[in-house]
């Protein structure tokens, strides 16, 4: 005989309220092992914070509030002081232009070669009139010249050639080599370079040694 089996498989109806009453009892076994599991980690949080707050505060005090750029202390300086500093800075600048244009002739301690390239220090042809070596720049110099009782210039080869630079860099130039190796002659500006340039529009070729002796008598007079 056989047995009928057709129902044993089937699954016993549910209704909802029965499967809510499920999920909440479940729901009320699995929370209960959570309570008060937050509160040492929370504890943590706070004083984690409140550590990079302290250690902001210090780090904002010890690096100029998080600047780049943390400003620099201002100096203030007496009008004597920025004058000096200011000369410092235009005989540094001629200092390099000596280097670049005249130390090869006159050597960088502006004592020349001796019967070729006259010295600069000690020499009137330097420390007198700012014209005259400011025009010699400017239009450059050829044939001989007594320079501290030495004769130059004797051989074409030492002729010197005008040098192309701009009145900046003759005013610069010059003051730098009029203070220098003991030199203590006064400044030449800009401004005076530039009169002196107008001056000499019409010289075409180079200046004569004799040419200027009879411009600058009171320079050669002794």
């Amino acid at each position: 005989m056989t047995k009928d089996t057709t129902n044993n498989h089937q699954p016993s109806s549910m209704s909802d309220h029965d499967m809510v009453e499920i999920h909440s009892k479940l729901n009320i076994e699995k929370h209960p092992p959570t309570k008060g599991f937050l509160v040492a980690p929370l504890v943590f949080v706070f004083v984690f914070g409140c550590l990079i707050f302290v250690c902001s505060i210090q780090l904002a005090h010890s690096t100029n509030q998080f600047q780049l750029h943390p400003p620099t202390d201002i100096v203030v300086l007496t009008e004597e002081e920025k004058e000096t500093a200011r000369l410092d800075r235009k005989v540094a600048s001629g200092k390099k232009v000596f280097g670049l244009r005249c130390a090869s002739c006159h050597q960088a301690n502006g004592l020349g070669i001796q019967g070729q390239y006259p010295p600069l220090a000690g020499s009137k042809w330097v420390t007198s009139d700012p014209a005259l070596i400011s025009k010699i720049i400017l239009k450059g110099l050829k044939g001989e010249i007594i320079v501290k009782g030495e004769v130059y210039g004797a051989s074409a080869a030492v002729n010197m050639a005008a040098v192309p630079i701009t009145d900046r860099e003759i005013a610069n130039v010059t003051t730098y080599v009029r203070t220098a190796w003991g030199n203590a002659a006064s400044e030449i500006t800009e401004n005076e370079v530039s009169l002196f340039r107008a001056e000499s529009e019409d010289q075409v070729e180079q200046w004569t040694g004799t040419q200027l002796v009879d411009m600058f008598p009171s320079v050669f007079s002794n």
